[in-house]
């Protein structure tokens, strides 16, 4: 997407992981990548990587300077790594709902929120038909990017 958006002619190197993602940037196989805060962090302080932006919407709470990738100029770039809990899909209303609840009632306990935040996760909650909406539009997006770059399966 950021590719696209910023007209810049770069090649996309897929890694499996992102711990081969940070080898390579700091082996210098790479000039930059996009890797999750949590797995830079002690590189960012060490002074080993350089943050240039973080693609979420807003900034993230342990770097304020830092701005994002919409700030940078690049709204349409924006990525955000998510986790998300599902069911089968025959699972019944009620049974999901309750489901739904828990997950979002454990995320709101404090001791919760700062195990995870601690990871460089930040809980949304979203849930229901919100979440679904989100999926249905992360679907139709990264489609419209497939399409128009042309990629094919082999």
């Amino acid at each position: 997407m950021l590719k696209r958006v910023a007209k810049v002619d770069m090649t996309f190197v897929p890694f499996p992981g992102n711990a081969p993602t940070v080898n390579a940037i700091l082996g210098a196989h790479v000039t930059s990548a996009v890797a999750n805060y949590a797995d830079l962090v002690e590189h960012l302080k060490a002074g080993k990587l350089r943050a240039l932006a973080t693609f979420t919407p807003a900034r993230v709470e342990p770097l304020p300077e830092l701005p994002t990738i919409a700030e940078s100029g690049y709204k349409e770039s924006e990525y955000v790594t998510w986790f998300g809990m599902f069911a089968p899909a025959k699972t019944p209303k009620e049974a999901a709902s309750q489901f739904s609840g828990w997950f979002a009632a454990a995320l709101q306990v404090p001791e919760v929120r700062t195990k995870l935040i601690v990871q460089g996760l930040y809980p949304v909650g979203t849930c229901g038909a919100d979440f679904a909406n989100y999926l249905r539009k992360q679907y139709d997006d990264y489609g419209s990017v497939i399409r128009e770059a042309n990629i094919k399966a082999e």
